[in-house]
């Protein structure tokens, strides 16, 4: 997958303090979401190393023109 990964920072979220780092598309750079690096609470434990991709900041795009397209698939 094209994802990198920024540094961890700590941000107080909805459920608490946690350790989180952006992560980003490796092609446009755009931050896409983050990965839970550490969770302070016991209770959030189950959330480290998980990723939460923001939907808003996805984009499908199959790098295809519909005119390139039908060029390469000889469609008339």
């Amino acid at each position: 997958v094209n994802i990198g990964c920024g540094p961890a920072e700590e941000r107080v979220l909805l459920t608490g303090l946690h350790a989180v780092a952006d992560i980003y598309c490796e092609c446009c750079k755009t931050t896409l979401g983050w990965k839970y690096e550490h969770a302070f609470e016991v209770s959030q434990k189950y959330k480290e190393g998980k990723f939460i991709i923001e939907l808003a900041h996805m984009v499908k795009d199959n790098g295809w023109d519909k005119r390139d397209f039908k060029r390469n698939a000889n469609i008339h």
